[in-house]
């Protein structure tokens, strides 16, 4: 039996938390404010993690975890509350728990990156893409996230995580919503899927080049998949005006 409806139950969780549901801003936790979230600087990350943590979670790392080292703090502004206007997701994937991670294990380490989305702060010109991931502070590298000119920035943020951190999990769900479209196919071709997972996990990129519609398709339809599971977008044509250079 399935056991979520996304990538993860945590996932789902946060979901349903941070819709805006008749609210003009939301938060994961809760409580969470844009004075106290935000990574001072020169703050240390493990420093940092606890201080929130303590501030916001009652001292409880598991109440911000999607997986048990993977913790996650973001707000929300949403116009006509329903609309995606501002998003700032920051995330600590570490090499332990939690639990330890909060505790300061001896030799365990993270990795923060943060995903903003905000358009009173777009920097020089063409230097913040909307939506754009730090992977430190505000002065590290920056790169735009994946997604074209799709408006689910939230979702699409948190697939990049999956399949990034729980590539298995991600996977998981590809199989899954798949094997739904699969069942719709009129004809009676051999599913596509087992072959071009095997093409990339063994490097046969004329594989792939064969598969190309096939591929064009689990796409489009893990895009729509994705647009199911959360309805609340930002206006996808915003992020061509900053895109550079030109993708498509």
């Amino acid at each position: 039996m399935r056991e979520s409806q996304s990538f993860a139950i945590g996932v789902d969780r946060l979901l349903q938390q941070i819709r805006p549901h008749g609210r003009s801003e939301t938060a994961f936790p809760r409580t969470l404010s844009a004075s106290g979230a935000r990574r001072a600087p020169g703050e240390d990350l493990q420093n940092w993690f606890v201080r929130l943590i303590d501030e916001f979670c009652d001292q409880d790392p598991n109440s911000v975890a999607l997986e048990d080292n993977l913790a996650i703090f973001a707000r929300f502004v949403w116009t006509d509350r329903t609309r995606l206007r501002y998003a700032n997701i920051q995330t600590l994937c570490a090499t332990c728990s939690l639990d330890d991670y909060y505790l300061g294990a001896a030799g365990q380490e993270a990795v923060y990156l943060r995903m903003d989305l905000d358009y009173e702060s777009l920097g020089d010109p063409f230097s913040h893409p909307l939506a754009h991931i730090h992977v430190d502070g505000d002065s590290s590298l920056r790169f735009a996230l994946d997604g074209g000119a799709g408006g689910n920035v939230v979702m699409d943020f948190l697939e990049f995580l999956y399949r990034t951190f729980f590539p298995d999990k991600w996977l998981r769900w590809v199989e899954w919503e798949w094997a739904r479209e699969f069942d719709g196919f009129s004809d009676a071709t051999p599913d596509p899927l087992p072959r071009i997972f095997a093409a990339f996990r063994s490097g046969q990129f004329h594989v792939l080049r064969g598969c190309s519609v096939e591929i064009d398709r689990l796409k489009r339809m893990l895009r729509k998949r994705k647009d199911e599971l959360f309805e609340h977008h930002m206006d996808g044509s915003d992020r061509l005006i900053l895109e550079y250079p030109l993708a498509r």
